[in-house]
């Protein structure tokens, strides 16, 4: 796991709360008013996925603009650091099983809505809930599908959440911290008390959920997940919750990707293969007679999930073996 920061300064927390803020709002106000600013005869041509592919790409700039005037050290910052091969090859591949997992977990939530609006409404009725942005994930063309799906909005998202927020708000831990004392915060030691408590599993993952947040890593990851997931429950009904759900476990899973890796290369990666994916669900490229569907999550990728976990595990197990000291 990535050590906390050296503590910031009020000032330094400030500068990197700003350019979040700064971020969040360029991107919420060019996504709902930019094309105003569009020419009408452009406008008019425009589809949705080439309009927020225009608005990504500006707002990165706008960003990566606001972190390098702003933040006194914004490569640091934002993850720019190479992560070696043994903490990225791990994530990249559970990445599948994180979005089939994610998928599972956003139908479930959001079946009993998707149940009565089918028994009231009809499952056309449902589909159309969708709106325009999901009836051209599957209509527009393939170029533009890939490009913003599994190119732009991983790039763009992920620096500007698990980037400039998650930076933001790790500053903010680590000032709280500080300001604290070492007399108030948690003591480091983790011996007990002979007779008091007795150790156990359930206080070894106690004590795991301490350091998580303790350390302000798990906090960043929480804060950058809950706005991720706000900024996507833009649907409304059932398809709404599955969207809203499928977002949460994204961002949670990138989050961690930045914590355990230090950079912002493994979040966007394990975005990557995440929004590939959903691309491969919703164009149903994995669905054949031998291998359908099972709750809108196909058979095939299910499978493909189960070998890339248990590889993943297998990695991450000789990864820590190669750590471990020699007896």
């Amino acid at each position: 796991m990535v050590s906390a920061s050296a503590e910031p300064s009020l000032g330094t927390t400030a500068r990197h709360v700003g350019v979040a803020v700064l971020w969040l709002a360029a991107f919420r106000l060019l996504s709902e008013h930019g094309v105003r600013l569009v020419p009408l005869a452009l406008a008019q041509r425009l589809t949705l996925q080439a309009y927020l592919t225009g608005v990504q790409l500006v707002v990165l700039g706008l960003g990566l603009a606001f972190a390098f005037v702003l933040l006194p050290a914004p490569r640091q910052a934002l993850g720019f650091e190479m992560p070696r091969a043994a903490r990225l090859l791990p994530l990249l591949f559970a990445a599948p099983a994180l979005y089939v997992v994610a998928s599972y977990a956003a139908i479930y939530a959001a079946l009993p809505t998707l149940l009565a609006e089918l028994a009231a409404r009809g499952r056309q009725a449902v589909q159309e809930s969708s709106g325009q942005f999901g009836r051209e994930l599957v209509a527009s063309g393939l170029g533009l599908a890939v490009l913003w799906g599994v190119v732009v909005s991983p790039l763009a998202e992920e620096l500007m959440f698990r980037g400039g927020l998650w930076s933001a708000a790790q500053s903010v831990v680590d000032l709280v911290r500080g300001r604290l004392g070492p007399e108030q915060r948690p003591p480091a030691s983790t011996d007990l008390p002979e007779g008091v408590i007795q150790p156990s599993a359930l206080l070894s993952a106690l004590r795991g959920v301490g350091r998580f947040f303790g350390s302000g890593g798990g906090t960043a990851t929480l804060v950058s997940a809950t706005v991720f997931a706000a900024m996507h429950a833009d649907l409304p009904g059932g398809l709404g919750i599955v969207r809203w759900v499928s977002a949460l476990g994204l961002a949670l899973g990138t989050g961690l990707a930045r914590q355990l890796s230090g950079g912002i290369l493994a979040p966007i990666a394990l975005h990557v293969v995440f929004n590939a994916c959903s691309l491969a669900t919703t164009r149903r490229w994995l669905v054949s007679e031998s291998f359908g569907q099972k709750l809108g999550v196909p058979v095939l990728l299910s499978l493909i999930a189960a070998v890339s976990a248990l590889v993943a595990v297998g990695l991450a197990l000789a990864l820590r073996a190669r750590r471990a000291p020699s007896s």
